[in-house]
């Protein structure tokens, strides 16, 4: 698997200090219980008149329901098709990640702006709230 090692306090994240949205009946589940889809910013190599404010990404909708949130959203184990939206200046563009979600993992989605459109990374997992790996 590659790896990604980013410092998570560069350049913006969409997921840092947010809270959890609960997207299962009842009450809540521990970390261990659930799987959490976050969605990130990340720009390393960009040059030119890229601000931070001007990328937005948020959730779209879950296996075809609308959930149209900022948040990180923690989710029961199974199968998932999550489709995610990206605001770069306007040019909003969609991608729709197919998610086997265990128990106690972060898929990370990841975005950033390339000649003045969004682009999305392949998922990620995000490990020990500090490093991505693709998977």
């Amino acid at each position: 698997m590659k790896k990604i090692i980013l410092s998570l306090v560069s350049f913006g994240l969409a997921a840092c200090g947010m809270t959890t949205l609960q997207h299962y009946p009842g009450p809540a589940k521990t970390n261990n219980e659930v799987a959490i889809l976050s969605m990130w910013l990340d720009n390393p190599d960009y040059k030119g008149d890229f601000y931070p404010a001007d990328l937005k990404v948020s959730s779209h909708s879950i296996n075809g329901e609308l959930l149209q949130s900022n948040e990180q959203i923690a989710v029961l184990p199974g199968e998932y098709s999550f489709k995610v939206k990206c605001d770069y200046k306007g040019a909003v563009k969609y991608h729709t990640y197919q998610i086997r979600a265990e128990a106690g993992k972060n898929y990370a989605v990841l975005v950033y702006a390339k000649e003045n459109e969004c682009q999305f990374q392949k998922l990620n997992l995000l490990i020990n709230n500090e490093r991505f790996e693709e998977l």
